[in-house]
């Protein structure tokens, strides 16, 4: 049952919560004690409340996910784990995920509570409709920014949400793209979106992101900062291979779209993402 239960809150795709990290590492901050106190707590509440979210997904879902060659073994939709028994846990994670939140603001909370409403409205409605689905999964990105930004109180810049919104965009087409290629056929009786997404829709639409996201990243580096921008247009080269080499695995069946958190065992992304944070780190807290 504990295997089952921990399975089930996805612990793998925290990742996505990192995000409420963005403004304070942007804004400077990120020695700020105080203020890296309040993310973290706002983390750790995004964490809970997002597994809450995943499981309440996984009771409606039940039935798509034994047509996925891979969800098929989630534990509800396996029968490893009860409905009863999850939709109880859900509502602890929820409970305990707000009362988390509370110690940060009301606010936050707000951002919580938004998150959440977003996410039913994607289970229960939104998922069926093709393009309202990616853009709606984008916007859940967006909130967590925006929660991280209200947690320290500071201004939430355009750029913020501009550019964590075109990320989600395009790691969201990334997903869609490879399960598509991935499943084929039975790709429509995973998803009803697949009746209209193909391949090379799909696949327009992930270059447009991908392009968007490496412009709106050039104009930040020498519009959006204004310190040291010299040295973050040195990123900009770092930031292309880093988008289209994972453009290069949404189009070859990698199972890295599919799933995002593979990609740090990828050597090449590893080492990109790390001298970009290190060309970053010490452009905004060094020079």
């Amino acid at each position: 049952m504990i295997r089952e239960l921990i399975s089930t809150i996805r612990p793998k795709q925290w990742y996505k919560n990192l995000v409420v990290f963005v403004a304070i590492f942007f804004s400077g901050n990120i020695f700020n004690l105080p203020m890296l106190e309040q993310v973290i707590i706002g983390f750790v509440s995004l964490c809970i409340i997002s597994s809450a979210s995943y499981i309440l997904n996984d009771i409606v879902d039940a039935k798509a996910d034994r047509c996925h060659d891979k969800k098929k073994l989630r534990p509800i939709a396996s029968g490893a784990l009860s409905v009863p028994v999850a939709a109880v846990f859900a509502i602890l994670l929820y409970i305990s995920g707000f009362v988390l939140g509370s110690f940060v603001s009301t606010e936050f909370l707000l951002a919580g509570s938004l998150l959440v409403i977003l996410t039913m409205s994607y289970t229960f409605y939104f998922k069926n409709i093709a393009f309202a689905d990616i853009a709606l999964l984008s916007s859940n990105f967006m909130v967590r920014a925006v929660a991280g930004a209200i947690a320290i109180s500071v201004s939430i810049s355009p750029w913020l949400l501009l550019g964590t919104y075109l990320m989600a965009l395009f790691l969201s087409t990334s997903k869609r793209k490879a399960d598509l290629d991935s499943l084929m056929n039975k790709a429509k009786d995973y998803k009803k979106v697949f009746e209209i997404y193909t391949s090379e829709l799909l696949n327009t639409f992930l270059l447009m992101a991908g392009i968007s996201l490496f412009i709106t990243y050039c104009l930040y580096s020498f519009l959006g900062i204004a310190v040291h921008s010299l040295y973050l247009m040195a990123t900009i080269p770092i930031v292309f291979f880093l988008i289209f080499r994972y453009y290069y695995f949404a189009t070859t069946k990698s199972d890295i779209a599919r799933n995002p958190e593979r990609v740090f065992t990828d050597k090449q992304m590893v080492v990109g993402m790390l001298l970009w944070f290190i060309i970053f780190f010490i452009s905004i807290y060094i020079l």
